[in-house]
């Protein structure tokens, strides 16, 4: 069976970037009907936070990616990596080092100074030295032919193992390190392919002897791109590197993000819009691309835009009314469903949509409108305000055809009272049609903004 994970540190929201990760990791797993797990690597006691657990699974639960298992927690396995790495000690696969920082400190600024890439020049490699509290385990590595996988995404990596370093696996406080901890979960939890960003291609390289150092299995591995920004540098918070709750609060429907997330680095013929169903039949690993991708917040909205239009809007509303802190009463108006209907074409997120509808609802600040305009077309409003009893108000095609009637008896051009019917009703010079203005506020309400200027 296939088995994924996404391993997050818990020190931090997750992001978009991670986001995407946990994405391909889970739909790699249910396009060959396995097994997703989640990790949370909180070994940084300092940084590792309940409130960035709970707010990283709320996340993954709102782009509905299940977790099959309940979450493991790296820190609860702490006693079985420490034995684990005493028992590669014991077989002669790692040794103890009591070198000190400063003697560190020099090697390092030797071989900088040389030019040579920075690494533990094996001292104590083959010194046996007795290990006491305080010296640390450094994982012997293979110093001769390379290491070598074929990742799922960026092809074949080979690398010379004279090259790698014989990196710390315990510390001298006994604490596990990263690349060790990680491998022995990978191990335990039978993960069949790794799927994590291509920062992460050297830990794969150490991790890879470490899984042949303790007899198992090898994941298959598939390294990311990087996700950049549309300048082509690394994707910041001003870029769009929020905490990925943060977009369903910016008016972001899920399926939105699940379209966008999986299109950066991954397509499907010309295909743009893609069904949960539809991408866990399609998705496969050797169709992500090898270069990275670029965030682009006009997609976003594009995606967002088009889902926002295609949902009933029944449950467009419901949603709206659940999850908002709408500042208005959305129950003072009882076209609310059509004036969200009409209101909804162009907008790019739900905030939005909130907000350019207010004017249905409240009275709009008059501050900044052309009065002027108004003023000379007094004469016109007035008569016109005196005649709204006559308007059928049943449908928004009656009353169209109403008002059509009406400019054409009293011999007006339309801009004479469409101009500044539209501001006096909603505040604005860009807004919908006169005839959908007046039947979606209905007769009440447009008899008294319109009083309000005469």
């Amino acid at each position: 069976m296939e088995i994924t994970r996404f391993a997050p540190s818990p020190t931090g929201h997750l992001h978009i970037g991670g986001a995407r990760t946990a994405l391909f990791s889970w739909l790699h797993a249910k396009s060959k009907e396995g097994k997703f797990l989640l990790r949370f690597e909180d070994t940084d006691k300092e940084r590792s936070k309940d409130e960035y657990c709970e707010s990283i699974l709320n996340s993954l639960k709102w782009l509905g990616i299940d977790v099959d298992d309940e979450p493991i927690y790296q820190s609860q396995n702490i006693e079985r990596h420490t034995r684990l790495a005493y028992e590669l000690l014991e077989k002669g696969l790692a040794y103890s080092c009591d070198c000190s920082e400063e003697r560190l400190a020099e090697i390092r600024t030797e071989q900088q100074k040389n030019k040579q890439k920075p690494k533990y020049d094996g001292k104590h490699r083959n010194d046996a030295l007795e290990h006491k509290e305080g010296n640390v385990i450094r994982f012997k590595m293979p110093d001769s032919g390379h290491t070598l996988f074929n990742d799922e995404v960026l092809g074949e990596i080979k690398v010379n193992n004279i090259e790698l370093d014989d990196f710390i696996i315990l510390r001298g406080d006994g604490n596990p390190t990263y690349n060790f901890s990680a491998a022995v979960d990978d191990m335990d939890m039978g993960i069949t392919t790794v799927v994590r960003g291509d920062d992460h291609l050297t830990n794969t390289l150490k991790q890879i002897n470490v899984f042949n150092a303790l007899g198992c299995q090898i994941p298959k591995f598939a390294h990311l791109p990087m996700v950049l920004s549309e300048s082509g540098k690394r994707l910041s918070k001003r870029d769009g590197a929020l905490d990925l709750f943060e977009y369903k609060n910016m008016g972001y429907l899920e399926s939105t993000v699940i379209n966008y997330l999986v299109k950066l680095g991954w397509s499907y013929s010309d295909q743009e819009i893609f069904s949960k169903s539809e991408l866990i039949k399609l998705f496969s690993l050797e169709s992500v691309n090898s270069s990275p991708s670029k965030y682009s917040e006009e997609l976003l909205n594009w995606y967002n835009n088009h889902y926002i239009k295609g949902m009933e809007i029944n449950d467009l509303v419901t949603l709206i009314r659940n999850n908002y802190n709408v500042s208005y009463d959305l129950d003072s108006n009882d076209k609310t469903n059509e004036i969200f209907d009409l209101m909804r074409e162009g907008v790019k997120t739900l905030i939005e949509l909130i907000d350019i509808s207010e004017f249905f609802y409240t009275v709009p600040d008059y501050k900044e409108i052309n009065k002027s305009m108004i003023d000379d077309s007094k004469n016109i409003l007035e008569a016109f305000k005196a005649d709204l009893d006559s308007f059928s108000f049943e449908s928004h095609e009656a009353l169209e055809g109403d008002i059509k009637n009406y400019i054409k008896d009293n011999d007006l051009k339309f801009p004479q009272i469409g101009k500044p019917l539209r501001i006096i009703l909603s505040g604005r010079e860009n807004a919908p049609s006169i005839s959908e203005l007046i039947y979606l506020l209905g007769k009440e309400e447009t008899d008294t903004r319109i009083a309000l200027f005469i």
